[in-house]
């Protein structure tokens, strides 16, 4: 198997598996639920062998999900979402444009420490000091497994995991536009948004990655909480939460505190219980970052 098809298949992998599980996940949540997952297991299962873990899990996920693709849905794709689909992918590629892969904000140091360790490293010895568990490190997280399971160098996977976060902002967009709009205005509404990015000077439009995966957490959780949600949906948005926690904490921090406001002040006490739900489900699968981060903190005087 060549490099190139290793690296697609590890990425198709880790976009789809588990999030081809959620039985009515729209296919716009299935990257973010299979992401929330990988990223947040860093964390609950800190331990060394990373890469037998993620071979193992893959294995029992691509077997469930084969049982729930013997009856596929034969459906053609919408032009909504070939629309979305386009614009992910221009935003994807832009990164690899020399103009804008100078202007970007990418340091693989994190995720190369975490590859070297198949694990969580605890401090960031031999490259630097420092306490690992003070910063986040969902970006890396996820450039770190994909360089375990295809084998490519981390920079490489760091510039793919790049594309990714910037491909997923987008999605995010539409799945939370078609929660507002109808199909078809949301994926122009995504449109729109991905030509004015293409407009913007490349130290704009560049930006951190980690920032851009983020932001399409969080966008994808707005999306499965507006007008109403049922208390799958709500778990899920809380997860998504929780992985742009362990993403960009400042970012996830003011979202989640103007989604607890809006619950508080929302009429109805279905949607405020979903709000509550989905906050709680956020502190649960950031929790143990959180922690960590926390003691590190105690110990540094500092949080960096």
């Amino acid at each position: 198997m060549t490099p190139l098809v290793r690296g697609a298949a590890a990425l198709a992998a880790l976009l789809l598996l588990p999030g081809l599980l959620g039985v009515r996940a729209p296919w716009t949540a299935v990257p973010f639920l299979s992401l929330s997952f990988w990223i947040a297991s860093w964390w609950w299962l800190p331990f060394a062998g990373r890469t037998r873990l993620l071979a193992g899990c893959l294995v029992v996920f691509a077997l469930a999900a084969g049982l729930r693709l013997l009856r596929p849905d034969a459906r053609r794709p919408s032009w909504p979402a070939l629309v979305v689909l386009a614009a992910a992918a221009s935003r994807a590629g832009a990164g690899f444009l020399p103009a804008f892969a100078r202007a970007e904000r990418l340091d693989p140091t994190s995720a190369l420490l975490m590859a070297w360790h198949d694990g969580l490293p605890a401090t960031y010895v031999p490259l630097r000091e420092g306490s690992f568990a003070a910063h986040a490190h969902g970006f890396d997280a996820l450039a770190a497994d994909l360089s375990l399971l295809s084998g490519s160098s981390v920079p490489t996977a760091a510039a793919v995991a790049a594309a990714v976060a910037r491909a997923l902002s987008s999605i995010g967009l539409y799945l939370f536009l078609a929660r507002l709009f109808a199909a078809g205005p949301a994926a122009l509404g995504v449109a729109a948004a991905t030509l004015a990015a293409a407009l913007l000077p490349p130290t704009w439009a560049a930006g951190d990655p980690a920032w851009s995966l983020a932001l399409g957490f969080l966008l994808a959780a707005a999306g499965l909480l507006a007008r109403g949600a049922s208390r799958a949906a709500a778990v899920a948005a809380g997860a998504f939460v929780g992985a742009a926690a362990t993403t960009a904490p400042g970012l996830a921090a003011l979202c989640l505190a103007a989604g607890l406001l809006l619950g508080m002040f929302t009429q109805g006490g279905a949607m405020r219980g979903r709000v509550t739900l989905a906050a709680a489900t956020a502190l649960l699968t950031a929790g143990p970052f959180l922690l960590q981060a926390a003691l590190a903190f105690v110990r540094e005087g500092r949080f960096r």
